[in-house]
């Protein structure tokens, strides 16, 4: 480290002083916590043993030691007692500084440096301590701000002896970093390429970097600091599953309870019941929980704005205390780093796939090498492609897919990979869908980790934002449905992508028989110039939201393989102009709604009051109402959609005889 840009970044910084002690420790005792907050020790009397995380110190009076948040401090005295002050502090980059202070911030967060060292000039810095140690104790507003600037003279004095010593600190490695980012902002959206770019390294080896020192990928990291984070809130407060899912980075509560059950093995709700059952009789009821988050099992500080609890010995406002509840509730939230830190071998990692293997897995793990078979025909074609031609083996084995899941199983390919957003939501392809394809990501922030670790022939996207990165790994295809005016082509595109001509013609052939089926199945219960209409009144306040066939939920089923009729407005309005939907007010239903409808509903969310003008409705006074759950249609590709004419046609024929 360069002293004078350390002393330069905490000159652009902003500093709050959290806590200021002098500590004894009897002859032969000992003292071991995780500090909860950056924070300098300056030991002042008596000999003995200093652990800073791994790393050993013996020091004999007037020793330093600075060391960051989450650092694992064990000091044992010798013959003689210990005495030493210790000063927590929290430091934050100021949002003015410059980008290139900025960048030395984040490779060299100066609040996070561990060092230590024998000063030369020890009773300068003794003088500084002291003086900040009496004003912090008196506990008054002037004598507390003015802590500060002794704290600020101690800094100076500390750099100057450690510049002119040619003392090097020991620089956190980029993983330490790493982790350290994602501890602070788990809340917020993490990428493997937005990791990438702020540590300025390539995606591949920071990734490699990271599974090799901790046995699981960054994201995998993210995801398991998150849902040891939901734990907590789940059994220290009142909070909605809705609620835990925003506070920890997700805004789909869907997805985070379906992640949370992998991860953990039930649901949230059955997680919080279980613990709340086996923890209810306990005196110290987070004991058994916290220990459970990792190998150590230390003393811990404990920060809280009125009382600051060690177990000390001595003669200056020595503190005692006991671990009660609230020691081991906060020691939880200071153990989640370490705890996700050791376990690396977990069982989590297991339930993420092949990215989250076990340390000493090599990176060419049998489970993700393509097998013999995939590797006997090696040849290559090319395909036309709206990002021109493009180079793909002739007979791909390994496909990963983010988006058009239906087309690809149509054509009898099963994914190494897929968006979680499409195994999860596209339901009636489940049946198809063995529990051997990979999770890759939420849409819209796919991992390409993921993608990287399945090594794939080939990838099927939608998205021509993510080409470049695709194509880095594997020949990529974009796929746009919207240039296919059938489903019959959409399905022959991709057979000729997969070289699966044959399997799509197949495909295509039983498509014609199974939509007659469904048409001849509603023929004679639906006249043949009634209208239909696709509402959702469940997600929207305040409006109605119509479905036109353009989108998922059921219009693609409805209008286009059905061949039912839209109502006028629907055609015009939405239909014609190529929309998903629209939100009208329920003073205009009656224009949108026609002689039948089929309405959308959430599993567990109550349908809102409705109001008169809905209740009016021929459709509705006649019964003819259809009911869809959303989860189940909310796709709209090839596969699904058929899937879903088939059902809805069955819902209409139950309804028409339970109404004679």
């Amino acid at each position: 480290m360069n002293w004078e840009e350390y002393i330069q970044m905490w000159d652009h910084s902003s500093i709050q002083l959290v806590d200021i002690r002098q500590i004894v420790i009897s002859s032969g005792g000992k003292q071991q916590y995780h500090l909860p907050v950056s924070g300098f020790i300056y030991i002042v009397q008596g000999q003995g043993s200093l652990w800073l995380d791994d790393d050993i110190h013996i020091f004999k009076r007037f020793y330093l030691l600075h060391a960051g948040k989450g650092s694992r401090i064990r000091i044992e005295a010798g013959q003689d007692e210990v005495t030493y002050y210790y000063i927590l502090y929290r430091g934050s980059m100021s949002p003015k500084a410059s980008k290139e202070i900025q960048k030395n911030y984040l490779m060299n967060n100066p609040f996070q440096l561990p060092y230590a060292y024998q000063p030369l000039a020890p009773v300068n810095l003794y003088r500084h301590v002291d003086s900040m140690y009496e004003e912090w104790n008196r506990r008054q507003v002037f004598e507390r701000f003015h802590v500060k600037i002794f704290f600020y003279q101690f800094v100076y004095t500390l750099v100057q002896q450690l510049k002119l010593q040619g003392v090097t600190s020991k620089e956190k490695d980029m993983v330490e970093e790493i982790i350290q980012y994602i501890h602070e902002h788990f809340n917020e959206s993490i990428s493997l390429e937005s990791l990438a770019e702020q540590w300025n390294y390539s995606i591949q080896y920071l990734s490699k970097q990271f599974k090799l020192r901790t046995g699981r990928s960054p994201i995998e990291y993210v995801i398991q600091a998150r849902m040891a984070k939901a734990k907590e809130l789940m059994i220290r407060t009142d909070a909605t599953a809705q609620e835990i899912a925003s506070s920890v980075g997700y805004s789909d509560v869907f997805y985070f309870t379906r992640l949370f059950k992998k991860q953990v093995g039930m649901t949230p709700g059955q997680y919080k019941k279980k613990m709340k059952e086996s923890l209810g009789d306990s005196d110290s009821p987070w004991e058994g929980f916290v220990s459970s988050m990792g190998k150590h099992s230390s003393t811990c500080y404990v920060i809280d704005d009125n009382h600051y609890q060690y177990k000390t010995e001595g003669d200056r406002q020595m503190y005692r205390g006991t671990r009660s509840k609230m020691v081991l509730t906060l020691m939880l939230c200071f153990t989640l780093m370490l705890a996700a830190c050791t376990n690396g071998n977990s069982s989590q990692n297991n339930s993420q796939g092949s990215a989250g293997g076990n340390s000493n897995q090599s990176a060419e793990s049998t489970q993700n090498m393509p097998t013999n078979e995939a590797k006997e025909d090696t040849s290559m074609r090319k395909v036309s492609t709206v990002m021109g031609e493009v180079s793909v083996p002739a007979h791909p084995k390994r496909v990963v897919v983010d988006w058009d899941l239906g087309p690809v199983l149509a054509v009898g390919v099963t994914p190494v990979g897929a968006s979680s957003t499409q195994m999860n939501f596209a339901k009636f392809l489940k049946p198809y869908l063995p529990d051997t394809v990979q999770d890759i990501g939420l849409e819209g922030s796919i991992s390409l980790e993921k993608v990287l670790d399945l090594t794939p022939d080939i990838i099927i996207t939608w998205n021509t934002a993510a080409y470049e990165s695709y194509s880095k790994i594997a020949p990529t295809v974009v796929f746009e449905t919207s240039k296919y005016s059938t489903i019959q082509e959409e399905i022959t595109a991709m057979g000729d992508i997969l070289g699966r001509q044959e399997e799509a013609k197949k495909w295509n052939e039983d498509f014609e028989k199974r939509t007659e089926a469904a048409r001849n199945k509603i023929r004679n219960v639906i006249p043949k110039d009634a209208t239909i209409s696709i509402v959702d009144y469940i997600t929207v306040d305040k409006f109605l939201m119509v479905i036109g066939n353009a989108g998922e939920r059921g219009g693609r089923a409805t209008y286009d393989i059905l061949g039912l009729n839209p109502t006028p407005k629907v055609k015009s309005e939405i239909i014609d102009k190529k929309e998903d939907r629209i939100e009208v007010s329920w003073e205009t239903v009656n224009d949108y709604v026609g002689d039948y409808v089929i309405v959308l509903s959430v599993e567990g969310k109550e349908p809102p009051k409705l109001p008169v003008t809905w209740t009016s409705l021929d459709a509705v006074k006649n019964h003819h109402v259809i009911e869809i759950e959303m989860e189940k249609y909310f796709a709209a590709d090839s596969f699904s959609s058929l899937l879903q004419a088939e059902d809805i046609a069955d819902k209409i024929t139950k309804m028409a005889a339970s109404a004679k």
